[in-house]
Protein backbone atom coordinates (compact mmCIF):
# COMPACT_ATOMS: atom_id res chain seq x y z
CA UNK A 1 0.00 0.00 0.00
CA UNK A 2 1.46 3.26 -0.93
CA UNK A 3 1.86 5.97 1.57
CA UNK A 4 -0.91 8.17 0.27
CA UNK A 5 -3.23 5.60 0.27
CA UNK A 6 -2.19 4.54 4.07
CA UNK A 7 -2.76 8.22 5.14
CA UNK A 8 -6.28 8.37 3.56
CA UNK A 9 -6.91 5.59 5.44
CA UNK A 10 -5.80 6.88 8.26
CA UNK A 11 -8.06 9.52 8.35
CA UNK A 12 -11.05 8.30 7.44
CA UNK A 13 -10.99 5.84 10.62
CA UNK A 14 -10.41 8.15 12.46
CA UNK A 15 -13.15 10.41 11.32
CA UNK A 16 -15.38 6.68 12.77
CA UNK A 17 -14.11 8.09 16.22
CA UNK A 18 -15.42 10.86 18.37
CA UNK A 19 -13.79 14.51 18.29
CA UNK A 20 -11.94 13.06 21.33
CA UNK A 21 -10.78 10.15 19.96
CA UNK A 22 -12.48 7.73 22.19
CA UNK A 23 -15.88 5.94 20.58
CA UNK A 24 -19.04 7.26 22.17
CA UNK A 25 -20.21 6.36 25.21
CA UNK A 26 -16.98 4.55 26.34
CA UNK A 27 -16.02 4.10 29.75
CA UNK A 28 -13.15 5.27 31.62
CA UNK A 29 -11.32 2.59 34.28
CA UNK A 30 -12.10 4.55 37.14
CA UNK A 31 -13.25 1.59 39.29
CA UNK A 32 -9.73 0.54 40.87
CA UNK A 33 -8.56 -2.45 43.24
CA UNK A 34 -6.92 -1.48 46.48
CA UNK A 35 -3.60 -2.68 46.96
CA UNK A 36 0.16 -2.28 48.43
CA UNK A 37 3.47 -3.76 47.44
CA UNK A 38 3.65 -5.56 50.63
CA UNK A 39 0.81 -7.67 49.55
CA UNK A 40 -0.14 -7.84 45.49
CA UNK A 41 -2.73 -9.84 46.15
CA UNK A 42 -5.22 -8.28 48.88
CA UNK A 43 -8.33 -7.75 47.53
CA UNK A 44 -7.60 -10.41 44.76
CA UNK A 45 -11.55 -10.80 42.61
CA UNK A 46 -12.04 -13.93 42.06
CA UNK A 47 -13.05 -14.75 38.42
CA UNK A 48 -16.60 -14.53 38.57
CA UNK A 49 -16.04 -10.89 40.03
CA UNK A 50 -14.55 -9.88 36.93
CA UNK A 51 -15.23 -7.38 35.61
CA UNK A 52 -14.88 -5.04 38.88
CA UNK A 53 -17.70 -2.13 36.99
CA UNK A 54 -20.39 -3.69 35.13
CA UNK A 55 -19.69 -0.99 32.14
CA UNK A 56 -16.20 -2.47 31.35
CA UNK A 57 -16.13 -4.96 28.44
CA UNK A 58 -16.57 -9.14 29.07
CA UNK A 59 -14.49 -10.39 32.18
CA UNK A 60 -12.06 -7.52 31.66
CA UNK A 61 -9.54 -6.92 34.64
CA UNK A 62 -9.77 -3.02 34.18
CA UNK A 63 -8.37 -1.28 37.81
CA UNK A 64 -7.39 -4.71 38.82
CA UNK A 65 -3.64 -3.36 39.15
CA UNK A 66 -4.71 0.43 39.04
CA UNK A 67 -6.67 2.57 36.64
CA UNK A 68 -3.40 3.98 35.06
CA UNK A 69 -1.16 0.80 35.00
CA UNK A 70 0.04 -0.07 31.50
CA UNK A 71 1.95 -3.64 32.42
CA UNK A 72 -1.15 -5.85 33.48
CA UNK A 73 -0.19 -9.37 34.12
CA UNK A 74 3.56 -8.66 33.79
CA UNK A 75 2.82 -6.92 37.49
CA UNK A 76 2.77 -10.87 38.69
CA UNK A 77 6.47 -10.53 38.27
CA UNK A 78 8.26 -9.02 41.12
CA UNK A 79 11.81 -9.04 42.86
CA UNK A 80 10.51 -12.47 44.72
CA UNK A 81 9.43 -14.63 41.93
CA UNK A 82 12.87 -13.53 39.68
CA UNK A 83 14.69 -14.74 42.60
CA UNK A 84 12.69 -17.69 43.40
CA UNK A 85 13.74 -19.18 39.44
CA UNK A 86 17.31 -19.21 40.30
CA UNK A 87 16.54 -22.04 41.70
CA UNK A 88 15.21 -23.79 38.62
CA UNK A 89 18.81 -23.56 37.28
CA UNK A 90 20.47 -27.11 37.79
CA UNK A 91 21.68 -29.03 34.54
CA UNK A 92 23.09 -25.27 33.37
CA UNK A 93 21.28 -26.21 29.81
CA UNK A 94 20.40 -22.83 28.00
CA UNK A 95 17.55 -23.22 24.86
CA UNK A 96 16.31 -20.77 22.56
CA UNK A 97 12.75 -20.60 22.18
CA UNK A 98 12.87 -18.82 18.74
CA UNK A 99 12.19 -20.08 15.47
CA UNK A 100 14.72 -18.55 12.71
CA UNK A 101 12.80 -15.21 11.41
CA UNK A 102 11.81 -16.28 7.78
CA UNK A 103 9.66 -19.50 9.70
CA UNK A 104 7.12 -20.20 8.98
CA UNK A 105 7.82 -19.11 5.04
CA UNK A 106 5.26 -17.38 3.55
CA UNK A 107 3.49 -15.82 6.51
CA UNK A 108 0.30 -17.73 7.54
CA UNK A 109 -1.30 -14.84 7.17
CA UNK A 110 -0.97 -13.56 3.66
CA UNK A 111 -1.57 -9.96 4.66
CA UNK A 112 1.68 -9.40 6.54
CA UNK A 113 4.89 -9.15 4.45
CA UNK A 114 7.17 -11.84 4.65
CA UNK A 115 10.84 -10.60 6.30
CA UNK A 116 13.63 -8.90 3.81
CA UNK A 117 17.17 -9.52 4.51
CA UNK A 118 19.93 -7.09 2.59
CA UNK A 119 23.40 -7.62 2.90
CA UNK A 120 25.35 -4.44 2.19
CA UNK A 121 29.09 -5.08 1.65
CA UNK A 122 31.56 -1.98 2.45
CA UNK A 123 35.03 -1.55 1.70
CA UNK A 124 36.84 -3.68 5.03
CA UNK A 125 33.27 -4.78 7.11
CA UNK A 126 29.26 -5.73 5.90
CA UNK A 127 26.29 -4.94 7.40
CA UNK A 128 22.60 -6.26 7.01
CA UNK A 129 19.50 -4.92 6.91
CA UNK A 130 16.36 -6.50 8.27
CA UNK A 131 12.76 -5.17 7.07
CA UNK A 132 9.49 -7.30 8.75
CA UNK A 133 6.01 -7.29 10.16
CA UNK A 134 6.71 -8.02 14.08
CA UNK A 135 3.78 -10.34 13.53
CA UNK A 136 5.99 -13.04 11.86
CA UNK A 137 8.03 -15.82 13.10
CA UNK A 138 8.18 -15.82 16.92
CA UNK A 139 6.33 -13.18 18.03
CA UNK A 140 5.17 -11.30 21.55
CA UNK A 141 2.10 -9.57 21.56
CA UNK A 142 2.03 -6.06 23.42
CA UNK A 143 -0.89 -4.61 24.74
CA UNK A 144 -1.28 -2.35 21.82
CA UNK A 145 -2.11 -5.11 19.55
CA UNK A 146 -5.50 -6.55 20.25
CA UNK A 147 -8.20 -4.54 21.71
CA UNK A 148 -12.06 -5.48 22.37
CA UNK A 149 -14.29 -5.30 20.12
CA UNK A 150 -17.92 -6.20 19.07
CA UNK A 151 -18.11 -6.25 15.49
CA UNK A 152 -14.19 -5.66 14.24
CA UNK A 153 -14.83 -1.52 13.17
CA UNK A 154 -12.57 0.93 14.74
CA UNK A 155 -15.68 2.78 16.76
CA UNK A 156 -16.15 -0.09 18.83
CA UNK A 157 -12.15 -0.83 19.94
CA UNK A 158 -11.58 -0.58 23.47
CA UNK A 159 -7.62 -1.61 24.74
CA UNK A 160 -6.47 -2.09 27.91
CA UNK A 161 -7.84 -0.11 30.74
CA UNK A 162 -9.24 2.14 28.48
CA UNK A 163 -5.86 4.51 28.56
CA UNK A 164 -5.59 4.44 24.67
CA UNK A 165 -7.69 4.77 21.56
CA UNK A 166 -7.14 3.52 17.91
CA UNK A 167 -6.41 7.26 16.90
CA UNK A 168 -3.92 7.37 19.24
CA UNK A 169 -1.71 4.42 17.98
CA UNK A 170 -1.76 6.07 14.63
CA UNK A 171 -1.32 9.93 15.79
CA UNK A 172 1.34 11.78 14.36
CA UNK A 173 2.11 12.79 17.59
CA UNK A 174 3.96 9.22 18.83
CA UNK A 175 2.05 8.96 21.58
CA UNK A 176 3.66 6.02 23.71
CA UNK A 177 1.26 4.84 26.19
CA UNK A 178 0.85 0.82 26.33
CA UNK A 179 3.86 0.97 23.42
CA UNK A 180 5.72 -2.33 23.97
CA UNK A 181 8.86 -0.26 25.38
CA UNK A 182 6.87 -0.96 28.58
CA UNK A 183 7.44 -4.73 29.05
CA UNK A 184 11.02 -4.00 27.40
CA UNK A 185 11.71 -1.68 30.38
CA UNK A 186 10.21 -4.10 32.69
CA UNK A 187 12.49 -6.89 32.59
CA UNK A 188 10.47 -9.99 31.45
CA UNK A 189 12.15 -12.94 33.67
CA UNK A 190 11.44 -15.91 36.27
CA UNK A 191 10.09 -19.34 36.33
CA UNK A 192 8.62 -20.52 33.02
CA UNK A 193 6.25 -24.04 32.83
CA UNK A 194 6.17 -26.50 30.28
CA UNK A 195 2.67 -28.42 29.23
CA UNK A 196 3.31 -30.77 26.86
CA UNK A 197 -0.11 -31.35 25.71
CA UNK A 198 1.20 -32.73 22.33
CA UNK A 199 3.24 -34.94 23.65
CA UNK A 200 0.42 -36.13 26.41
CA UNK A 201 -1.67 -36.32 23.57
CA UNK A 202 0.97 -38.83 21.18
CA UNK A 203 1.63 -40.91 24.84
CA UNK A 204 -2.68 -41.81 24.42
CA UNK A 205 -2.17 -42.83 21.33
CA UNK A 206 -4.54 -40.19 20.45
CA UNK A 207 -3.98 -38.70 16.80
CA UNK A 208 -4.91 -35.19 15.79
CA UNK A 209 -4.37 -32.64 13.26
CA UNK A 210 -2.86 -29.48 14.78
CA UNK A 211 -3.75 -27.68 11.08
CA UNK A 212 -7.61 -28.16 12.08
CA UNK A 213 -10.04 -26.93 14.88
CA UNK A 214 -9.13 -28.81 18.48
CA UNK A 215 -9.84 -27.50 21.21
CA UNK A 216 -7.18 -27.60 24.13
CA UNK A 217 -9.17 -27.71 27.48
CA UNK A 218 -8.57 -26.38 31.21
CA UNK A 219 -9.11 -30.28 31.88
CA UNK A 220 -7.00 -31.26 29.09
CA UNK A 221 -4.25 -28.83 31.21
CA UNK A 222 -4.91 -30.47 34.27
CA UNK A 223 -4.37 -34.03 32.93
CA UNK A 224 -0.98 -33.23 31.53
CA UNK A 225 0.10 -31.71 34.60
CA UNK A 226 -0.85 -34.99 36.24
CA UNK A 227 1.31 -37.02 33.52
CA UNK A 228 4.18 -34.87 33.85
CA UNK A 229 4.41 -35.80 37.72
CA UNK A 230 2.60 -32.28 38.86
CA UNK A 231 0.26 -31.25 40.97
CA UNK A 232 -2.60 -29.23 38.68
CA UNK A 233 -3.63 -27.21 42.12
CA UNK A 234 -0.19 -26.17 42.71
CA UNK A 235 2.31 -26.81 40.03
CA UNK A 236 1.99 -23.34 38.52
CA UNK A 237 2.83 -20.53 40.51
CA UNK A 238 1.83 -16.81 40.65
CA UNK A 239 4.53 -15.29 37.89
CA UNK A 240 4.90 -17.86 35.95
CA UNK A 241 5.18 -17.64 31.97
CA UNK A 242 2.96 -20.57 30.92
CA UNK A 243 4.05 -22.11 27.92
CA UNK A 244 2.00 -25.18 26.30
CA UNK A 245 2.85 -26.77 23.41
CA UNK A 246 0.30 -28.30 20.88
CA UNK A 247 2.26 -29.93 18.85
CA UNK A 248 1.36 -27.09 15.70
CA UNK A 249 5.20 -26.40 14.53
CA UNK A 250 6.15 -29.83 14.78
CA UNK A 251 3.75 -31.13 11.98
CA UNK A 252 4.20 -27.87 10.32
CA UNK A 253 7.56 -28.35 10.11
CA UNK A 254 7.06 -31.78 8.30
CA UNK A 255 5.10 -30.48 5.97
CA UNK A 256 6.15 -30.52 1.95
CA UNK A 257 6.88 -27.39 0.77
CA UNK A 258 4.23 -27.09 -1.68
CA UNK A 259 1.74 -27.56 1.32
CA UNK A 260 3.63 -24.66 3.38
CA UNK A 261 2.86 -22.09 0.26
CA UNK A 262 -0.83 -22.59 -0.33
CA UNK A 263 -1.16 -22.79 3.88
CA UNK A 264 -1.86 -19.18 4.30
CA UNK A 265 -4.59 -19.50 1.60
CA UNK A 266 -6.75 -21.83 3.49
CA UNK A 267 -10.39 -19.74 3.62
CA UNK A 268 -13.64 -20.82 5.73
CA UNK A 269 -13.83 -24.18 7.92
CA UNK A 270 -10.53 -25.15 6.39
CA UNK A 271 -8.47 -22.19 7.87
CA UNK A 272 -8.20 -23.93 11.25
CA UNK A 273 -5.66 -24.91 13.82
CA UNK A 274 -5.63 -26.11 17.26
CA UNK A 275 -5.50 -24.24 20.46
CA UNK A 276 -6.66 -23.21 23.42
CA UNK A 277 -10.80 -24.12 23.67
CA UNK A 278 -11.95 -20.13 24.49
CA UNK A 279 -14.43 -20.68 27.27
CA UNK A 280 -15.26 -19.46 30.74
CA UNK A 281 -13.49 -23.04 31.92
CA UNK A 282 -10.10 -21.94 30.02
CA UNK A 283 -10.54 -18.33 31.54
CA UNK A 284 -11.18 -19.43 34.77
CA UNK A 285 -8.51 -21.76 34.80
CA UNK A 286 -5.74 -19.09 33.80
CA UNK A 287 -7.15 -16.39 35.76
CA UNK A 288 -6.79 -18.58 39.10
CA UNK A 289 -3.15 -19.20 38.18
CA UNK A 290 -2.20 -15.25 38.00
CA UNK A 291 0.28 -16.01 35.02
CA UNK A 292 2.42 -13.34 33.82
CA UNK A 293 2.87 -14.14 30.07
CA UNK A 294 1.03 -17.25 27.78
CA UNK A 295 2.91 -18.57 25.38
CA UNK A 296 2.25 -21.34 22.65
CA UNK A 297 4.10 -23.33 19.72
CA UNK A 298 1.16 -22.26 17.43
CA UNK A 299 -0.34 -19.20 15.66
CA UNK A 300 -2.47 -17.74 18.26
CA UNK A 301 -2.25 -19.37 21.58
CA UNK A 302 -6.07 -20.11 21.38
CA UNK A 303 -7.60 -22.05 18.90
CA UNK A 304 -8.52 -20.71 14.87
CA UNK A 305 -10.65 -19.48 14.17
CA UNK A 306 -11.24 -16.94 17.15
CA UNK A 307 -14.13 -17.19 17.89
CA UNK A 308 -16.78 -18.11 20.58
CA UNK A 309 -19.48 -16.71 23.24
CA UNK A 310 -18.22 -15.31 26.46
CA UNK A 311 -20.26 -13.52 28.51
CA UNK A 312 -22.87 -13.50 25.92
CA UNK A 313 -20.87 -11.61 23.64
CA UNK A 314 -19.07 -12.84 20.65
CA UNK A 315 -15.57 -12.62 21.97
CA UNK A 316 -11.72 -14.98 21.20
CA UNK A 317 -9.53 -15.31 24.11
CA UNK A 318 -7.65 -12.28 22.39
CA UNK A 319 -9.79 -9.74 23.35
CA UNK A 320 -10.16 -10.78 26.86
CA UNK A 321 -6.21 -11.63 27.41
CA UNK A 322 -4.68 -8.46 25.79
CA UNK A 323 -7.17 -5.97 26.20
CA UNK A 324 -8.96 -7.41 29.20
CA UNK A 325 -6.34 -8.51 31.40
CA UNK A 326 -3.41 -7.03 29.70
CA UNK A 327 -1.81 -10.54 29.41
CA UNK A 328 0.11 -10.64 26.33
CA UNK A 329 1.05 -13.66 24.04
CA UNK A 330 4.03 -15.14 22.54
CA UNK A 331 3.11 -17.17 19.61
CA UNK A 332 4.99 -19.01 17.34
CA UNK A 333 7.82 -20.39 19.71
CA UNK A 334 9.83 -23.17 19.20
CA UNK A 335 9.77 -26.14 21.16
CA UNK A 336 10.69 -29.02 20.02
CA UNK A 337 14.33 -29.48 21.78
CA UNK A 338 12.62 -27.50 25.28
CA UNK A 339 10.25 -30.42 25.67
CA UNK A 340 13.03 -33.14 24.48
CA UNK A 341 15.21 -31.69 27.46
CA UNK A 342 12.37 -31.67 29.87
CA UNK A 343 11.16 -35.06 29.30
CA UNK A 344 14.99 -36.20 29.37
CA UNK A 345 15.09 -34.33 32.92
CA UNK A 346 11.96 -35.47 34.14
CA UNK A 347 11.32 -31.80 34.90
CA UNK A 348 9.07 -29.26 33.56
CA UNK A 349 10.07 -25.93 35.10
CA UNK A 350 13.12 -23.60 34.21
CA UNK A 351 14.35 -20.16 34.65
CA UNK A 352 13.00 -18.36 31.67
CA UNK A 353 14.12 -14.31 30.24
CA UNK A 354 12.61 -12.39 27.39
CA UNK A 355 13.80 -9.01 25.96
CA UNK A 356 11.51 -7.27 23.86
CA UNK A 357 12.57 -4.59 21.08
CA UNK A 358 12.80 -1.12 23.50
CA UNK A 359 10.09 0.42 20.54
CA UNK A 360 8.18 3.47 21.99
CA UNK A 361 4.84 2.66 20.69
CA UNK A 362 5.40 -0.34 19.08
CA UNK A 363 2.57 -3.30 19.23
CA UNK A 364 4.70 -6.82 18.82
CA UNK A 365 8.15 -7.97 18.97
CA UNK A 366 10.52 -10.60 18.25
CA UNK A 367 10.96 -11.84 21.81
CA UNK A 368 14.16 -13.18 22.33
CA UNK A 369 12.89 -15.72 24.63
CA UNK A 370 14.77 -18.67 26.34
CA UNK A 371 15.13 -21.09 28.70
CA UNK A 372 17.99 -22.01 30.98
CA UNK A 373 17.40 -25.76 33.14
Amino acid sequence: MCFKRLCALTLVLSKLLSATGRPVGKPAASVSRQFNDSDIYANWPTYDQLPLDPSFPTKAAWGVWGATDELGALNHITPNTIKAARNEIGAGIAISLNLEMNIPNPPLNPLRPAMLHAIVPFQGYQDDIISLNTQISTQYDGLRHFPYSTNNRVSTYQFYNDLITFEDIVSPDHIKTLGIQNEAQKGIAGRGVLLDWGGWKESRNETFDALSEVNITSSDLDAVISWQGGSPESFIHPGDFLIIRSGFMKQYLQLPVPQEQVLPFRVGDDAAWVGLEPSDDTLRWLWDRKISVLGSDNPSVEKSPLIAVIGGVERSLHQIFIGGWGLSLVEYLDLESLAETCHKLNRFTFFFTLQNLNMAGGIASPPNAMAIL
